[in-house]
């Protein structure tokens, strides 16, 4: 039963106490007046919590956007970057699942995470964001088992205690825990700071949130992961917004990506080169996507 009817036959407004047909159609009055009432008292769905929608921005909004999402930085003690960073090469993506077990040693209880099966929602929807990004941005993809190199976009599913447990992430402990508080998701990248390539990443994501949560966790990380690290509430709808629960990219999402992976924008381009540039850019972006 919903939740709004649960509520109504709750407050003694139930259809099948009618045993007659004037009855009935008075309870039925009834009925229908508490589930207007009590569904607006109920929260809304988590897909439909989304962030509020603001007109289409102009192209100097787009560009301010585009310098606090690649040029700033969403954690404190994480310095912006200076100069352009993305990926120039391959991803090679693994998908590593955890749980935690408990053992019983010399009668103490020991855990550990156990590596299980990767559930097939997640496979899903990390294929599906794959597929969008690489489309907006020309990355290619390659299979480290036929090519012999090792994974270098690794996305870790993890019980929420392990979040920040830097066997699986190797980088500095007292960060791990920082990013891993809010106990959604979070991603590290490593980049070559001479040229600007982009050449590790490792996402980690609470496997014990709502399948919607992880699969908005998901397209976020994996798109911040790109080269654009900051989150922002200048913009909505946006996947960086704060407020945002989204599974697909805005146009927005797209113009910013985009006009990153522009040729025109080389890896290791000094912020104020990068700036002078991206005018022009996403000017033409911002014509060329049409309007949703």
């Amino acid at each position: 039963m919903e939740p709004a009817a649960t509520l109504c036959s709750t407050y003694g407004i139930s259809w099948a106490t009618a045993t007659r047909a004037g009855r009935r159609r008075r309870l039925s009055a009834a009925w229908a007046a508490c589930l207007v009432a009590v569904s607006a008292l109920l929260p809304l769905p988590l897909a439909a919590q989304q962030e509020p929608i603001d007109p289409p921005p102009s192209v100097d909004k787009l560009v301010k956007y585009f310098e606090t999402i690649v040029f700033g930085s969403e954690y404190a003690g994480v310095a912006p970057s200076r100069a352009i960073k993305k990926w120039t090469g391959p991803l090679r993506i693994a998908v590593r699942s955890f749980e935690e077990t408990k053992a019983d040693e010399g009668g103490k209880e020991v855990r550990a995470l156990t590596p299980i099966k990767v559930k097939k929602p997640f496979l899903t929807f990390i294929q599906k964001h794959l597929n969008s990004l690489a489309e907006a941005t020309g990355i290619k993809t390659e299979d480290a088992k036929i090519t012999g190199e090792p994974p270098n976009f690794m996305i870790n599913f993890l019980p929420r205690n392990y979040m920040a447990d830097p066997r699986l992430v190797d980088a500095d402990p007292a960060l791990l825990k920082r990013m891993a508080a809010e106990g959604g998701c979070y991603f590290v990248i490593w980049a070559d700071d001479r040229t600007g390539s982009i050449q590790r990443a490792v996402i980690v994501v609470n496997a014990e949130r709502l399948l919607i949560r992880i699969n908005h966790c998901l397209l976020e990380e994996m798109t911040q992961s790109l080269g654009l690290p900051n989150d922002s509430n200048d913009i909505s709808p946006s996947i960086f917004h704060d407020d945002s629960r989204r599974t697909d990219l805005t146009r927005t999402d797209l113009i910013i990506l985009k006009a990153l992976y522009d040729p025109r924008l080389a890896p290791g381009m000094p912020k104020a080169e990068a700036m002078a540039k991206v005018r022009d850019v996403i000017a033409e972006l911002n014509d060329k996507l049409p309007a949703k």
